[in-house]
């Protein structure tokens, strides 16, 4: 049996995902959530799960034509280029976090209503682009969930909740086919996910979103505020997603799992 070896390029890679797996939680909500006790029950009740559920089910799964071919215009099996292209993905979402969260944040608690349906939207495009990136698009149950796994990474509150989703997520990818590798299909129309993995991600980022807006509720002094919550949200949700996507594009074409690698005959 042959070992394979990595180019420095991957070695660099694994270091990349070893020091993600490792970190803490984003520092912003656990910075702020000192601060918000006096005045968090008001922001639970502008953003409670079921508001973040019903933004899940009806987001749309696809984003721009412009974007999607973007993100599909190089070669899958070249690591470095899948990154680049997510370099990309990454400035387009945060391009329009930052806009959309100081629009929403000028009206204080009352554009919180548009704003925390349109972050989650936002947030499930940007994973679903990332994820074209690296050659994995088919429209399967197991790629929505998959999907809100890498959302609930982005919104983990502590370090057992991240370790929690990293977990799940190593699960399914274990439990995926490799034939999934490069079905890239038109992505159009709404879909729901799992009813768990839904209300799972809810809950999570019920919390985390009330806790990065909590000074929104203040009009105008929201904008700055608004736009700077959204672009940490939002680049947190794209470091998960290219934390998530890379580990499977490593076990399919490196025979890497989880840092480890896997002798080939």
């Amino acid at each position: 049996m042959t070992e394979l070896v990595p180019t420095p390029y991957v070695e660099t890679v694994l270091r990349e995902q070893d020091a993600f797996r490792a970190a803490p939680p984003s520092v912003l909500p656990r910075a702020v959530r000192s601060l918000a006790t006096p005045i968090g029950f008001l922001t639970h009740r502008l953003i409670p799960p079921e508001i973040i559920e019903a933004a899940i089910r009806g987001a749309d799964w696809a984003a721009s034509s412009s974007i999607r071919k973007a993100a599909i215009q190089h070669d899958f099996s070249d690591l470095q280029a899948c990154d680049e292209a997510v370099v990309e993905v990454r400035r387009w979402a945060l391009g329009y976090a930052v806009t959309g969260g100081g629009a929403a944040g000028a009206f204080g608690a009352l554009g919180l209503a548009i704003d925390v349906p349109a972050t989650v939207a936002l947030a499930l495009r940007t994973v679903r682009l990332i994820g074209l990136s690296y050659g994995f698009g088919a429209d399967t149950e197991a790629e929505r969930v998959y999907i809100l796994d890498i959302l609930q990474l982005a919104g983990a509150n502590s370090r057992d909740e991240r370790a929690d989703a990293i977990e799940r997520l190593a699960e399914g990818r274990a439990a995926m086919n490799e034939g999934d590798w490069q079905k890239i299909v038109r992505l159009t129309g709404q879909t729901t996910g799992t009813v768990a993995a839904t209300q799972r991600v809810a809950a999570t980022l019920g919390v985390n979103l009330s806790t990065r807006k909590i000074a929104q509720v203040a009009p105008f002094v929201g904008a700055a505020v608004g736009a700077g919550v959204n672009a940490a949200f939002q680049n947190d949700v794209a470091g998960a997603a290219r934390f998530a996507y890379r580990a499977r594009w490593l076990e399919v074409n490196e025979r890497i799992i989880e840092g480890g690698r896997v002798a080939q005959g």
